[in-house]
């Protein structure tokens, strides 16, 4: 493999490999003559994760995925706070110094009805392991259409975005010491063949904004500001397009970026009383020219715009109007 700024693995190596579908956790209606089915992320994003469930309250987590992550189907990750990213908690497992290591961040709605996370690996052994989760707890409950007014059908959400890639943190290919400081992969012998050695995955950051209409079903946004956390290197605003929302308001669409040019997959579900909240997930490769191969799977958690403790680019956009 080749270096990157010498900090960052290429991709050029590194691909998926394959994974179920997954199905969500749902509880049941909240009213509102919603969906109550329950919620399936698409095979794209959820990869080889098949289920993440998290507990913000008590800063836990299990995720169950198909990727060599721990001995148990059920792998133990430890809340590990020097790897968060921001609105987003980080945990981690790996079981020895040549055993993957893994990731996983995730959040959850400020009223609890829905969360969404990520796990995966900086690549070993010329394949990366990775995917999404997001579910909601409730039914689907919309915002009320009885008003032509702005705020009603026409619905803004904003907040906090984090990722994982297939670029690996880069060691030293002679005394296998760490290049970057915020690689906490174990260490490994002095000599020990670089072919045999796991990397951390670069994380990356990012904020949402995400406009929602429930009149046409219709969904579309952007990630902005991003860049890789772990070399405050700057990536492309990627846009969220052509989405459409069931009636069990799961989303899904493409993802584009400035050009047009369509570089992945976003899905995701709305939950809480008049659709307070909203959890979804990215999948996106090709989309860095510095790269080759590079992949990227991501999750937001965001609040509606005019909810307490909404986002400040949410000051630009019409107030939500509740008859």
């Amino acid at each position: 493999m080749t270096r990157f700024m010498g900090a960052l693995l290429s991709a050029g190596m590194l691909c998926g490999c394959g994974g179920a579908a997954v199905v969500g956790n749902n509880s049941g209606g909240n009213g509102g003559g919603g969906g109550t089915a329950a919620i399936v992320v698409p095979s794209i994003l959820a990869h080889n994760v098949d289920s993440i469930l998290y507990s913000a309250r008590n800063q836990t987590i299990n995720v169950t995925m198909t990727g060599l992550d721990s001995t148990p189907a059920a792998a133990s990750f430890v809340r590990n706070a020097a790897l968060d990213v921001p609105g987003y908690e980080a945990f981690t497992v790996q079981e020895d110094a040549l055993d993957r290591f893994f990731i996983a961040l995730a959040a959850e709605s400020a009223d609890g009805s829905v969360q969404a996370g990520v796990a995966g690996d900086g690549g070993q052994f010329t394949r990366f392991y990775a995917g999404t989760n997001y579910s909601r707890t409730g039914g689907f409950d919309a915002p009320p259409l009885t008003d032509p007014a702005p705020g009603t059908g026409q619905v803004s959400y904003a907040g906090s975005y984090a990722g994982l890639t297939n670029l690996g943190l880069a060691r030293d290919p002679v005394t296998g010491a760490h290049t970057i400081s915020s690689d906490q992969t174990l260490d490994i012998p002095a000599g020990t063949d670089e072919s045999l050695v796991p990397h951390q995955a670069a994380r990356v950051s990012g904020d949402v904004f995400l406009n929602a209409n429930f009149a046409d079903n219709l969904v579309n946004g952007a990630v902005y500001n991003r860049e890789i956390v772990d070399t405050n290197m700057a990536l492309a605003t990627i846009f969220l397009v052509d989405g459409t929302i069931d009636a069990n308001g799961a989303f899904s669409g493409e993802i584009n970026l400035a050009d047009r040019t369509v570089v992945g997959d976003f899905g995701g579900v709305f939950g809480g009383t008049n659709a307070a909240s909203v959890a979804g997930a990215t999948h996106l490769s090709g989309f860095e020219d510095a790269f080759d191969n590079e992949e990227e799977y991501g999750i937001f958690v965001l609040g509606q715009c005019g909810n307490s403790g909404a986002s400040s680019i949410c000051d630009d956009v019409a107030p939500t109007v509740t008859p």
